[in-house]
């Protein structure tokens, strides 16, 4: 493979953006290099999650109103 590709698969830049991510690791796993592909942009894009307070469920925040009437039957 190339040489961009190679440091993707280690870890050394993001895999959705290119960018080097190689400090930010460090200060992570201990090393520049994890050995695996990782993306910190993914993690910011996340949305924020709770907890649904009937069953517990990871929801996202926004979807929480629309879970507990789907899946409990009531109304937020």
């Amino acid at each position: 493979m190339g040489d961009i590709a190679d440091m993707i698969l280690e870890g050394l830049l993001d895999e959705e953006t290119g960018e080097y991510i190689g400090d930010q690791n460090k200060e992570i796993y201990g090393t520049e290099s994890p050995g695996f592909p990782i993306s910190y942009e993914r993690d910011r894009r996340n949305p924020e999650k709770t907890n649904c307070p009937i069953c517990g469920r990871r929801v996202k925040v926004a979807g929480l109103r629309d879970h507990t009437r789907d899946v409990h039957g009531g109304s937020a």
